[in-house]
């Protein structure tokens, strides 16, 4: 179950190292990154009491003389191109979890280096040339590794499951790639919370069945993780190779062109995936520069595969090898290819017990696009509640769409049959009859009361289908399974006068009787001379 030894180097508190790179800020000042709140604090920031997460005004208040630098995305990951290239010389390829942590398979490395040790001290050499400050660690798995480099320290394999059974459950979020993924492990995490799981030793502890079946995929990956495997990306057993688009160009020497030629690129590669409904787990960036030769970088995006998603990290990354301020400039870039691996199908991520999750949902998305693009809209529908009398009423279909608009159906319907409703609502009701206690039929008369053809005293015993003329439709099989040889009549309430649509031509008016019967209740209607079957109470 243990994944192999893999190697993390961390940059703390990276959008700060950031912003004094780009001189923003003086080293030794109080810094403070923030949008409408602090996501990262220099160390001065912090020993005066400013935390991620604080208000930026509770910031200003603990630290008057704090230099607050806006968040900006690029920045973080432009500046975060020039530490890679200075990992260029220990370690061939590295994964990008996001600007400031990287991870890397390090056996290899390891030996060319002369050890571990060497190999740490080689990195933390290189990033500091960069007036960066930065750790490395070891360990078996993902996780390990990059907690590993958090404490600087080498776990041996044989430790790992001590080492991460300590640590919250939210020391996952620290490898979660995106701020997608990001969010779908807080609400699962939250969910283990609520039932006492909150360290990963009591995570571990539970079977990975149970994980699974209720908390599906992302249960799963977090799982994984925790038990030291190597990566949080699902495999399929049969995936392709990878999938890659590439362009060949005269010469792009500044940013704002190559911007244009990431777009394009995105989008032809989305275009793919989409076609062959497939996601991937890492984009590789490739690219060749006139004064410099090949580069290349892999990115994890563990499946949010949006074109505008890829051109991002696609333009990140060319605007950090194009940046001027290079100690050895590049050139212009002459080609450039994306590759997408680890692939798995689209719209395999399981729905969970606990609610849709954002990455399945837009998978599925994609997936019924498609089939409407080839088949036209009204290929998928979808139900919508739109509220009404009875149960019929309240619902309709419609071509499906994305985003599409809910209405607010909980508002008072007067003169509605009394809730709760059928949880089966026939599309076609089967005609039904209604018996009294003495044989003969039931029917509804002009005071809205139950009358009896033979008696005085109508009392309901019996409720049996109407076979009807010709092959029987789908409401009538079903119905059939319940009701096809008689069912005897325990109690009833009703009946209940509803009638609508008295503007058109199709108006109606019925009577409606909701039935205990043996098995599942029944709510039927009266309908000029005939009863109907509305739905069933399974």
């Amino acid at each position: 179950m243990l994944g192999t030894l893999r190697g993390a180097l961390w940059v703390p508190d990276w959008p700060v190292a950031a912003a004094i790179t780009a001189s923003l800020a003086t080293p030794d000042a109080a810094v403070a990154v923030c949008d409408s709140r602090v996501q990262a604090a220099s160390p001065s920031a912090r020993r005066q009491g400013v935390r991620r997460g604080d208000t930026r005004r509770k910031a200003l208040s603990l630290v008057p003389d704090l230099v607050v630098v806006p968040r900006d995305t690029d920045r973080d990951h432009r500046v975060f191109a020039t530490v890679l290239d200075a990992l260029d010389d220990y370690v061939a390829s590295t994964v990008i979890l996001r600007p400031g942590l990287v991870t890397f398979a390090a056996a290899a490395p390891a030996r060319l280096a002369g050890g571990l040790d060497a190999l740490a001290a080689g990195l933390i050499s290189a990033v500091a040339r960069q007036a960066e400050e930065s750790q490395v660690g070891y360990g078996c798995g993902l996780l390990a590794s990059v907690l590993a480099a958090r404490q600087g320290r080498h776990i041996p394999a044989e430790e790992t499951s001590v080492f991460l059974a300590p640590f919250p459950l939210t020391a996952t979020l620290t490898v979660a790639p995106t701020d997608g993924v990001r969010r779908e492990w807080e609400e699962t995490i939250d969910v283990l919370s609520s039932l006492g799981i909150r360290t990963i030793g009591d995570f571990v502890a539970l079977e990975h069945a149970q994980i699974a079946s209720r908390f599906g995929l992302v249960g799963t990956i977090l799982w994984r993780l925790c038990q030291g495997a190597d990566h949080a990306v699902a495999h399929t057993t049969a995936p392709a190779g990878e999938i890659a688009v590439r362009r060949h160009i005269d010469g792009i020497g500044n940013e704002e062109q190559a911007a244009f030629l990431a777009k394009e690129l995105a989008d032809e590669l989305a275009a793919k995936l989409g076609d062959r409904m497939q996601v991937c787990g890492q984009l590789t960036v490739q690219a060749t520069f006139s004064d410099a030769g090949h580069r290349s970088r892999t990115w994890s995006v563990d499946g949010v595969n949006r074109a505008r998603d890829m051109t991002d990290r696609v333009r990140w990354q060319i605007s950090g090898w194009l940046d001027q301020r290079h100690e050895h400039p590049l050139g212009e870039l002459t080609y450039l290819e994306l590759a997408a691996t680890d692939l798995a199908p689209a719209g395999t991520r399981q729905a969970t017990l606990w609610g849709d999750r954002r990455r399945g949902k837009e998978q599925a998305q994609r997936s019924v696009l498609r089939v409407q693009g080839m088949l036209g809209d009204a290929a998928v529908q979808s139900v919508r509640l739109v509220g009404g009398r009875s149960p019929d009423a309240a619902a309709e279909f419609e071509n499906w769409q994305v985003g599409a608009v809910k209405e607010d159906v909980d508002r008072p319907w007067v003169g509605a049959v009394p809730k709760p409703w059928p949880s089966i609502v026939f599309p076609s009701p089967p005609r039904v009859t209604l018996r009294c206690d003495c044989g003969e039929f039931l029917y509804v008369d002009s005071g809205i009361q139950l009358a009896c053809v033979g008696c005085d005293a109508p009392r309901p015993v019996s409720l049996s289908l109407v076979k009807g003329a010709g092959r029987p439709d789908s409401s009538y099989a079903h119905a059939s399974c319940y009701y096809s040889r008689g069912v005897r009549v325990w109690n009833h309430a009703g009946p209940w006068n509803v009638s609508g649509r008295w503007w058109a031509q199709d108006a109606y008016r019925r009577a409606y009787l909701q039935l205990g019967v043996e098995g599942p209740a029944a709510l039927i209607y009266r309908s000029g001379a005939n009863w109907f079957l509305e739905g069933i109470y399974s």
